[in-house]
């Protein structure tokens, strides 16, 4: 029995029982349902879930492997993208050495899409698929850690009842990142935990002292070179979760906390992959080599690249020409000769869908991209 029982993905041998629990799952099937026909599940729940029940029973039959459900996943993020994207570009993944395993340090912007996008475009170009890490907060539903881990998802722990307990977790997930690397399996993880919902990308150098946790005695350069780590920068031109975010950081601005409500993850992800997303582009940085000697030095690294390769777009630019506060007026002051706005009248209709006592901070989630990346260069 694997050492990583609690926390692997899916393997070949058990995706047939699986996928039949899954198919089983009311709790799936009226989540679906309720995601893609909202309306006609009001007022009929049985028949729409019999219907999802089959045409997903379909898309699965015969499914009896990862690389199958890889298929079928990457089957669907196309059909996805042409539905909620006007384009997807992916820059550098012809860097990449098809013989080789990277660990992916990316930003981290939609629960689902950022690691999914990535997958997507490495399958596109026949690459292997990377694992994905994913935090335990996620697990909320029995249906959803299935589909994660089917989908090459492992966990890390970092809910622990003490201090020893977390350490020993992410002890525990740092010897798992390490054995998938040297079994040539790449791995996709974010560069803090949880997403930069006030659009402000920066890496905690706590996940880098994880990385390292597993073999800690060696020669941290070269330890960190032995990872092959590769950062990358994700940008959407929209996000299907603007206003979400923007309540939840107005609430912490306001009164210091936030409750999310249960099952408010998963929520988002639904919106945050069926939303429009207008323009996406992916762009992978170069590997890191030897010439770091703490965390926080390879953090500033992955930070410079990421923010170097980030596409700004005219939304953000937009955004920020509006806000009145001195920090983004004095930065607005030093890119409003390069800035191109697009189309206000179409920004603020989006604005306008958002309550209005969350648009200041709506606002500041689109400029703040642009706030961070002058700040850092």
């Amino acid at each position: 029995m694997s050492s990583f029982e609690d926390i692997r993905p899916y393997e070949d041998a058990e995706v047939t029982n699986v996928v039949g629990r899954l198919l089983r799952d009311a709790e799936l099937l009226r989540f679906l349902s309720k995601w893609q026909a909202p309306g006609v599940h009001r007022y009929l729940p049985w028949p729409v879930e019999k219907f999802v029940a089959h045409r997903l029973g379909r898309q699965l039959h015969g499914v009896n492997s990862i690389k199958g459900i890889q298929e079928i996943v990457a089957q669907a993020v196309q059909r996805l993208l042409k539905e909620t994207a006007t384009s997807f570009r992916c820059e550098g993944i012809e860097k990449l050495d098809q013989d080789e395993s990277y660990l992916f340090i990316s930003n981290h912007r939609d629960i689902a899409g950022d690691s999914m996008l990535l997958n997507y475009a490495l399958h596109r170009s026949d690459y292997e698929t990377a694992r994905i890490a994913v935090g335990d907060n996620l697990i909320q539903r029995p249906f959803a850690t299935d589909l994660m881990k089917l989908n090459k998802s492992f966990f890390i722990k970092r809910s622990g009842k003490d201090k020893r307990s977390v350490y020993k977790a992410l002890a525990h997930a740092s010897e798992y990142i390490q054995n998938s690397l040297r079994e040539g399996s790449s791995i996709w993880i974010a560069q803090s935990e949880g997403r930069a919902k006030d659009g402000i990308d920066r890496t905690d150098p706590a996940v880098i002292k994880m990385l390292t946790l597993h073999d800690r005695k060696r020669d941290f350069a070269e330890h960190i070179a032995s990872l092959k780590i590769v950062p990358m920068s994700l940008a959407y031109e929209f996000d299907p979760c603007d206003e979400m975010k923007a309540r939840e950081l107005t609430s912490i601005a306001q009164t210091g906390e936030y409750q999310k409500t249960e099952g408010e993850d998963l929520l988002s992800l639904a919106r945050g992959l069926a939303g429009f997303k207008g323009n996406i582009i992916l762009r992978l940085g170069d590997v890191l080599d030897t010439s770091f000697s703490t965390a926080e030095d390879v953090a500033l690294e992955v930070d410079r690249q990421v923010l170097a390769n980030l596409k700004l777009f005219p939304i953000s630019y937009w955004a920020l020409s509006q806000i009145k506060e001195d920090q983004y007026q004095s930065i607005w002051d030093q890119v409003r000769d390069q800035a191109t706005t697009g189309d206000p009248a179409a920004y603020e209709s989006r604005q306008q869908d958002c309550d209005v006592a969350y648009r200041a901070q709506w606002l500041k989630t689109y400029a703040n991209p642009v706030v961070n990346k002058f700040s850092m260069s």
